[in-house]
């Protein structure tokens, strides 16, 4: 999981190209910062979950005068997670019209698309306490992942079919669990070791390839911890050509490790894609 001087000096630009955009109002220009499926969570500012560029664009516009007349990043820092995907942790500084200023932190999912980086999920935190309202008290690395990267890096291990990133996602006694199920499909797997292994085995059947992922919402819950997924996996198989496997799923982190994940597949959906007869 290495990525090159020219991925990072691209990944640089790409965070510094937002501010410049987005200040200028070329907001048309937003599919050169994210991809199509991305998530905009700006729950903390009050403006909810948006999805794709279209919908960031008419939110901004919504906004009107209390957008920011200047957007400054600072602090970029790139840890790669695979060949074609990165976290980007950053800080936002915002001045408004009337001369207030604020500060956010940017953390960025950024994978890499045939015409370059683009950011695929980025969660706006708004800076209201210093030291994080608890001084003297540090975060170890990964700690401060919560679900919702998570889903993000779960979804990109998936699409890159990488061992390494997908083991690095779970904890050592995390469950995971397929309420519907059929013959020859496990119902529970528990254990790191045993959940990464049967998710391999799939892999290497080559069946089944995902492309990408297509959020259709993504909610909380009464546990921070928690949150339920609506998606779509979209991808080719060996079998039956191009596919969209709709799938719900309800994951639990802790400490950025999934402890427990509800994977409401449609296994009956997925074998027939597969070519395989229920």
């Amino acid at each position: 999981m290495t990525l090159s001087e020219q991925d990072r000096t691209d990944i640089h630009d790409l965070i510094n190209l937002h501010g410049h955009l987005t200040d200028a109002g070329r907001l048309d220009q937003a599919g050169e910062l994210f991809t199509e499926d991305v998530i905009y969570d700006v729950e903390d500012l009050g403006y909810g979950s948006l999805h794709g560029p279209a919908a960031i664009r008419e939110a901004a516009l919504a906004a009107g005068d209390a957008n920011p007349v200047g957007h400054h990043v600072t602090n970029i820092v790139i840890t790669p997670t695979g060949d074609l995907s990165a976290r980007v942790q950053s800080k936002g500084i915002g001045i408004t019209a009337g001369g207030t200023a604020g500060s956010v932190v940017y953390d960025d999912i950024v994978t890499r698309q045939p015409d370059g980086w683009r950011i695929s999920h980025r969660k706006v935190t708004a800076r209201r306490t210093p030291l994080n309202g608890t001084a003297g008290r540090t975060a170890p690395d990964g700690q401060e992942r919560g679900p919702r990267t998570v889903l993000e890096l779960l979804r990109q291990a998936a699409v890159n079919q990488s061992v390494e990133e997908m083991s690095g996602l779970y904890a050592l006694d995390a469950v995971h669990e397929f309420p519907f199920t059929a013959p020859g499909v496990p119902s529970r797997l528990e254990g790191r070791d045993a959940i990464v292994s049967w998710i391999a085995d799939g892999w290497k059947a080559n069946l089944l390839k995902y492309e990408r992922y297509r959020s259709l919402a993504v909610h909380d819950t009464s546990d921070p911890a928690t949150i339920v997924a609506e998606q779509e996996a979209v991808g080719t198989s060996t079998a039956t050509g191009e596919f969209t496997l709709p799938n719900v799923i309800v994951l639990t982190v802790q400490n950025g490790k999934i402890t427990h994940l509800r994977d409401y597949v449609n296994v009956l959906a997925a074998m027939a894609v597969m070519g395989k007869n229920p």
